[in-house]
Parts: C-alpha cells; sequence; structure tokens
C-alpha cells in the first residue's frame, strides 16, 4: 500500500490518490485470505475521512513508522475512528502516526484506534495524537497489549485482563489514562504527564487492577489544583505501587498526588509523592479499608549553620502530609567541609503535618565557622484506614 506521496509506490498493489485513502485501505483487507494476513503502509500521508475498519481477525496492519501518517481530512467535523475493528481477535496496530488534525475540525467525537469487542490484540510503537476524544479506546475488549505508543489519551471500558505499559500519555484533553468498568488490567512503566484532568483514573467498579511504576506529573491542567495524579472512585482491590507522583511546575498543578475517593481494600503503598501535589495533602483517603503504605522524602539544604566553636543545638521543622503519624528518620549529611564528623540527630515530635529534629554539632573547630550541613530525611507510614477524609 501507499500514499499519494510515497516515495516508492513501484509495485504497491494500492496506490492512494490523498482523498478518501481509507477506501483503498480497507479494499485491501477486504482482499486478505478470510484467515487473515497483513497490510503495510509506505511512508507517507494516507487522508481519511472515514473508519478504517479492520473486518477480518488476525490482521496486522503495518507502517513504517512515524512517517506512515494516517490524518483525518479537514472539516470532517463527524464522528469517527481512524481505524476500528468490532469483534475482531488477534490484531496488530504496529508503527502508524495517527493524526486526528484536530485544529481543522470544529465537531464530532474522534478517535484514533478502536477496538471493541475482541482479544488477544496488540497496539504496538505508534504516535496517536490530535484527537478530539481517546487516542486509544477499547471497550468489552480483554487480554489486549497496548505497549511502547506515544498517546493522547487511552480509555478502557468494560474491558478486562489488558497490559498498558511503556507508554507514554501526554497533552491529553480528558485523562492520560481512564479505566471505567474494567477490571484486572496491568498498567505499568507508564509516563502520564500534562494531562487536563486525572493523570490516571479507576471509576465505576473498575477492580483488582494493577497500577505500578509509573511516573506521572503535571497533570490537571484544565483548572489548576482541581484534578489528581491517581484518582479511585467506586472501585475496589487495586495495587497502587511503586509510582513516582509529582505536582508538576508549571503555572497548573495536580491537586493531590494520589485519592482515593470511595471504594474498597484498596492498596496503596511505597510511591513516592514527594511534592506530588499543589494541595498541602499528598495523599487523601476517603474509601473504606484502604491499606496504605508509603512514603516521602526530602533534603533540606543548608539547614545547620554552624556560628559557633563550642555545642551548637539546631532545631528545625519539616512539612510532611500523612493520614496518620509516620515512622521519621533522619541524618546529617553533604557538611561544607568535610572535616565536620561529629554530630547527634535526635527526632524530638512527630505528627501528621510535621516533624521536628534537634541536631547537636560536637566541638566545630574555628576554621568551620559559617560552613553549612543539608538534613536529609525519610519518612514513611503504614496503616489501615477507617475512611478518612
Amino acid at each position: 500500500m501507499a500514499a499519494s506521496n510515497s516515495i516508492d509506490s513501484e509495485n504497491a498493489d494500492y496506490v492512494c490518490d490523498g482523498v478518501n485513502d481509507q477506501d483503498n485501505i480497507n479494499a485491501a483487507i477486504g482482499n486478505l485470505s478470510d484467515n487473515g494476513g497483513s497490510i503495510y503502509l509506505r511512508e507517507g500521508t494516507y487522508v481519511v475521512s472515514d473508519n478504517i475498519i479492520i473486518s477480518k481477525s488476525n490482521v496486522a496492519l503495518v507502517g513504517a513508522g512515524a512517517s506512515t501518517v494516517i490524518k483525518i481530512k479537514d472539516a470532517k467535523n463527524d464522528n469517527m475512528s481512524v481505524i476500528y475493528a468490532s469483534g475482531k481477535d488477534n490484531l496488530l496496530v504496529q508503527n502508524l502516526r495517527i493524526n486526528g488534525n484536530a485544529v481543522n475540525q470544529t465537531s464530532g467525537t474522534m478517535r484514533g484506534i478502536y477496538l471493541y469487542g475482541g482479544k488477544n490484540s496488540k497496539i504496538v510503537d505508534c504516535w496517536v495524537e490530535n484527537l478530539r476524544e481517546y487516542g486509544i479506546y477499547l471497550q468489552s475488549s480483554s487480554n489486549n497489549t497496548v505497549t511502547g505508543n506515544t498517546i493522547q489519551g487511552n480509555s478502557l471500558d468494560n474491558s478486562n485482563n489488558n497490559t498498558i505499559t511503556s507508554n507514554t500519555f501526554q497533552g491529553n484533553g480528558q485523562h492520560g489514562i481512564y479505566l471505567t468498568a474494567s477490571s484486572n488490567n496491568t498498567v505499568t512503566g507508564n509516563t502520564i504527564q500534562g494531562n487536563d484532568h486525572h493523570g490516571i483514573y479507576l471509576s465505576s467498579s473498575s477492580d483488582n487492577n494493577t497500577i505500578s511504576i509509573n511516573t506521572v506529573v503535571g497533570n490537571s491542567q484544565a483548572a489548576d489544583n482541581t484534578d489528581n495524579g491517581i484518582q479511585v472512585s467506586q472501585s475496589n482491590y487495586n495495587n497502587i505501587q511503586g509510582n513516582t507522583v509529582r505536582k508538576g511546575t508549571g503555572s497548573k498543578q495536580q491537586n493531590t498526588g494520589i485519592t482515593i475517593l470511595s471504594g474498597t481494600k484498596n492498596f496503596v503503598a511505597n510511591n513516592d509523592l514527594y511534592q506530588a501535589g499543589a494541595a498541602a495533602a499528598k495523599f487523601s483517603d476517603a474509601g473504606t479499608e484502604t491499606i496504605f503504605d508509603y512514603s516521602q522524602s526530602g533534603i533540606e539544604e543548608n539547614a545547620v549553620p554552624i556560628d559557633s566553636t563550642g555545642l551548637k543545638t539546631n532545631t528545625i521543622t519539616f512539612l510532611v502530609s500523612f493520614p496518620s503519624v509516620p515512622r521519621v528518620t533522619a541524618n546529617l549529611a553533604n557538611f561544607d567541609n568535610d572535616a565536620i564528623i561529629a554530630y547527634i540527630v535526635q527526632i524530638e515530635t512527630v505528627t501528621t503535618d510535621n516533624f521536628t529534629i534537634k541536631t547537636n554539632v560536637l566541638d566545630p573547630p574555628s576554621e568551620n565557622i559559617g560552613d553549612n550541613a543539608d538534613i536529609m530525611w525519610y519518612a514513611t507510614v503504614a496503616s489501615q484506614s477507617g475512611g478518612r477524609e
């Protein structure tokens, strides 16, 4: 298959003309055997005005990478999905760049790749961008893999046992990843950043999902300090572990790092929530029997000045935010002058909002007057809530 502007169109079975190119692609799929087959799209731009329909199981639709562009025509202004399959299994969509051309659309629900009612398919190494709705949308679909893609938004609706891994979800006008009524899915190793609403959102009985080792940064771009990095609503028994969540550095930042709005026995553990949200709370729990075990860490630079040669006692308070009193450890490190090695650190008080430490620098030599030390600290909490806000 060659586009109208492919450099090499010789020996292509189909050569598109840049108008309604979905007709040629659909015809090529239709001419595959009943057992399926492969369609290779050469580099170039394919302009579509309606769905590319994968009408058979066991079909591979593969491009040449970012140079194979499938683009919705200007002023389509109607509902469509660039690639659509219903009830088809064992599909492969790979190495394509799907451009929703949203800047030249004024209406319509437009999705990039929409799989309905199928299983055992893979979406791999695609760029899916500029859509008016979700980049990739799986509905009533199971045992599929979405990996290595750069996507503006992903949604699973009533879809189970899927794997979403090693993707980048950024700049989406909705949530970065949205699971609704979808269970037993694995969402791991993804980067979710700069989306308008929640970074990852589980809702409506999305149960027993694993959300792990994702980087969730700077979401809630539609409204500052409003949506969250990860939010769970009416969903149960999810494992949310090992994620790094940050509020971001832009003018708009996500509210909290992780919010359990409602649900039962969700497990939140080992997440890095340092500077996770613009709000004071990095974690919010209104669920039932949430099991949480998570940490914050930080460094306070130049916290302990040495201004005398005698015993120097300092106290300093660090702000934290936990739903219960954390365990805290702290130590002095990185003196400006390595010769200072004698010190004592005592944890004085710990609450859910702050902890205070006392430091004693023992008999520093006079040449070290004016030197400073950095405090490195680590706080962790393990508890079980009864529905705390």
